[in-house]
This record gives C-alpha cells, sequence and structure tokens, in this order.
C-alpha cells in the first residue's frame, strides 16, 4: 500500500513539472511582452553606412513583425494606414541595390509615424552624438536660440534650409500624438548631428544658420561648428527633484524632474510634506515642466499625502501575445502617510511634461485635487504606453513598442488632451500660480 502511494504521489509531482515546464514555455514564447528585449543598447551602425537593400528591407520587416506581434492596436493586424506605409517603403528598400541607415531610419519613422503613438518609435542610437553650441525653443510660430550670445534671435534658416520646411519634413517621420510635443521635439532635438541629417541637413562640417534680431530685424548668417554637448554632461548630476518652503508666504514648492520612484522620493516626499506640516504651509506647487516622464507609481506616493481615503483610477488594455487583457476602472484606496496635507495643491505643466508626467498631472486633475497651471502636456492621457525595447539586426536601429493603452480616470473625457484649468506659456506658469495663490 505504501509504494502504491509513492507511486502516485511520484504520477502527480510528474504531471505537475510537465504542466509548470509547459505553462512557463508558453509564457516565455508567446505570451511573455518581454520576450526578446533589449537590456543594454549596442551603438547604431553610423549614418552613412551603407546596407543591401535586402538588409535594410529585412531591418523594417524586424521592426513591423515586433509591431504586430506586441502592440495592441495591431492585435488583429496592422492598421490599413500603416500596412499601406509598411509595403510602400519595404518595396522601395528591397528594390534598391544600397541603402543607408540614415534613409532606413527615415524609412522606418515614416511607417511608425502613421500610427500616432508618441511611444512607438524609432531611433539612431549614438553616444558621441555632437551638438550645434545653441539651444533652441519656440516662441509663438518663431524658433528663437534661448540663451547665449543670440538670445532671442529667430531662426530662419538652418543650413540653407526654412525652419518651416524642416519642421514639415520632421512632422512627416515622426511619432507624436499631438502637435505640441512634435513642436518641443523638434526644438529641442535640432542642434543634434543625428537629428539635423534626419531632417536632410548635411552635419559633418560646420551648419550656416541665418538669424534675425528682433530689435531692428538685421540678419546674422553664421557656420556654427558642432561639438560635443558640454551643457548635457554637466546635467547629468543635477537631482531629479528638490523642493523649497516659504513658511512666512505659506507656499511650498516641490519640482519633479523625472518620475523616478526609488527609496530616495519616498524619502524626500516624506521631508517635504514633514516640513509642509511645521511651517504652516497652505499651498503646494508640483512643478512637472520638462519631466519626461518614468514611472507612473511617483502620483500613486503623492496622492498618500491627501487628504482622500480613496481615488479614482483609468482603465487599461494589457497585451500578452494574441490576448488583451482588460483592467477595470475602479476606487483605489488610499494608503495615507502620517502626514496629510488638506491645502491647495497647483500643478504646472508644459509641453515638454510627458507620459508618466502627464498620468501624474491627469490623475490629481481627473478626481479633483488640484488646480492646472501651464501647457497642454506631451501626449494625450488616454495613449499608448510601457514602451519595450529592441535593436534591429543589421543597422542596430533602437525602437520602442508600446504594449499596453492606459484611458484616464475620467474616461468622459478619453478624446481630450489634460486641458490645464489655468492656460499659460510654460515659462509663467510659476508665476502665474503664485499669483493665483496670493488671489486667493
Amino acid at each position: 500500500m505504501k509504494n502504491k502511494w509513492i507511486k502516485h504521489i511520484k504520477v502527480i509531482l510528474c504531471v505537475f513539472v510537465i504542466c509548470s515546464v509547459a505553462l512557463y514555455g508558453t509564457w516565455r514564447i508567446w505570451l511573455d511582452p518581454y520576450r526578446g528585449t533589449v537590456g543594454v543598447l549596442e551603438q547604431s551602425e553610423k549614418l552613412d553606412t551603407v546596407l543591401t537593400g535586402m538588409q535594410a528591407a529585412e531591418d523594417l520587416e524586424f521592426i513591423v513583425s515586433h509591431l504586430q506581434e506586441r502592440h495592441p492596436v495591431c492585435i488583429s493586424g496592422l492598421p490599413a494606414v500603416v500596412r499601406k506605409a509598411y509595403e510602400k517603403e519595404r518595396a522601395e528598400l528591397s528594390e534598391s541595390t544600397e541603402v543607408t541607415v540614415l534613409s532606413l531610419w527615415q524609412s522606418a519613422s515614416r511607417v511608425l509615424a502613421c500610427l500616432g503613438d508618441a511611444h512607438t518609435t524609432v531611433r539612431a542610437y549614438y553616444n558621441d552624438t555632437k551638438y550645434l553650441p545653441l539651444l533652441f525653443s519656440w516662441k509663438g510660430q518663431r524658433l528663437i536660440c534661448s540663451g547665449g550670445e543670440y538670445n532671442n534671435y529667430v531662426v530662419n534658416k538652418i543650413g540653407g534650409v526654412s525652419v518651416a520646411e524642416l519642421y514639415e519634413r520632421f512632422q512627416e517621420q515622426f511619432s507624436y500624438e499631438l502637435d505640441a510635443w512634435a513642436r518641443h521635439a523638434f526644438a529641442s532635438r535640432i542642434n543634434r548631428s543625428d537629428y539635423l541629417a534626419f531632417v536632410g541637413i548635411n552635419a559633418e562640417r560646420e551648419v550656416e544658420i541665418s538669424l534675425k534680431r528682433q530689435n531692428d530685424e538685421s540678419i546674422v548668417n553664421k557656420a556654427f561648428a558642432l561639438q560635443e554637448n558640454v551643457m548635457a554632461i554637466s546635467s547629468e548630476t543635477e537631482p531629479f527633484y528638490d523642493y523649497s518652503i516659504d513658511g512666512a508666504s505659506g507656499i511650498g514648492i516641490f519640482t519633479l524632474r523625472e518620475c523616478i520612484y526609488d527609496k530616495t522620493y519616498k524619502t524626500a516626499l516624506k521631508d517635504f510634506f514633514i516640513s509642509v506640516q511645521d511651517e504652516g504651509v497652505h499651498s503646494v506647487i508640483v512643478d512637472l515642466r520638462g519631466n519626461p516622464g518614468g514611472n507612473s507609481l511617483v502620483a500613486d506616493e503623492f496622492l498618500r499625502y491627501l487628504p482622500v481615503e480613496g481615488y479614482q483610477v483609468g482603465s487599461s488594455n494589457v497585451r500578452f501575445g494574441p490576448i488583451i487583457w482588460k483592467n477595470k476602472p475602479g476606487q483605489q484606496r488610499n494608503q495615507q502617510a502620517e502626514y496629510v496635507f488638506s491645502g491647495d495643491i497647483y500643478v504646472l505643466t508644459g509641453t515638454d511634461s510627458f507620459s508618466a508626467t502627464v498620468d501624474f498631472a491627469t490623475l490629481l486633475s481627473d478626481n479633483g485635487l488640484c488646480t492646472v497651471v501651464g501647457e497642454i502636456p506631451g501626449n494625450m492621457p488616454s495613449s499608448y504606453g510601457d514602451i519595450l525595447y529592441f535593436q534591429t539586426p543589421n543597422a542596430l536601429l533602437v525602437f520602442t513598442v508600446s504594449y499596453k493603452y492606459f484611458i484616464r480616470p475620467d474616461a468622459t473625457k478619453s478624446n481630450f488632451p489634460l486641458l490645464p484649468d489655468v492656460q499659460v506659456p510654460a515659462y509663467d506658469a510659476m508665476e502665474e500660480a503664485l499669483r493665483l495663490i496670493r488671489k486667493n
């Protein structure tokens, strides 16, 4: 009898092990969104590297196949507009004798741009990118220099091409949801050697730029040599957060430059709200301008310090291989912290607020917990996200694919961007928030 039971147990264990291995294999081979993703990025082949037409077509097919396998919108196949663009670009690449990495990058970008997903993109990746010694930003419809000798000069042409034409080229082969993000991306990247090439400007030598001085309309034409980005190197040491307390005016300011959810952030929030309580602060400003995103849990951690027992969260659709898993919206219980702030919250946004930063501002806004001041952020609150990293086999172009679709807490606003309660240019948002506090 004892031997019989031992035999049954062995059979059961064997069946359990076989089933477990089969389930794990199924998960790894077909369902795991992260299967085949890249952990450490290799540098892409140089932009002027020449591939055969078949190699270029293989890379494009590699991108599109991963799009079909992972992206929620492609669960039933490529959208018609994407398929049409893909077939056109692939045919042209296949018929070519030689294709540069730059041309392949532009071709793949045109395909992904048809998707209208700002998180699903392709780019060349380099550690040695060079930059023009200028920073650019938009002022109304004009591209201007920001800072330095040519501060506030209007940029007319770059490399002999008008800014309007360069931006049009950029839009045709860049993934975005809102024009605000495309404009910001263009202004912040057009000083880079790779993105100059991306819009057709030869950046191998000096780049001639035509500038107009605003006070007397005089024109300055000057050739600029590209160089290492000294400002980018020095800014790496800047902390991702800081805060200040003005007890006399009863105002606390918490600046978050990147959505990093870790012990440092949690400790900083706790210290901030302890100081808010100790100093009798009645108004808190959360500055999210210039924040490119990261981990959306930073918003949930912030809410722990607000006097709400629960808050509305949105739904999401998550793709696992051939399956879409739907998470329903609902009330989430708030794990309140010891130090709860009951005053007014003002959230500052700009066109350069993106991804998890938009989630942060939207979560507070849709739950009626803040006043948003500034500009419409860079992407839609209801949008695709949570990206997977890959690299193509030949050119080593880096591309990202979203595998989730998020719907904002107030689903009735899903077709709209996050509209600030008070719309002002981002550079005026802090002063406007302070004015509103003084008024109230």
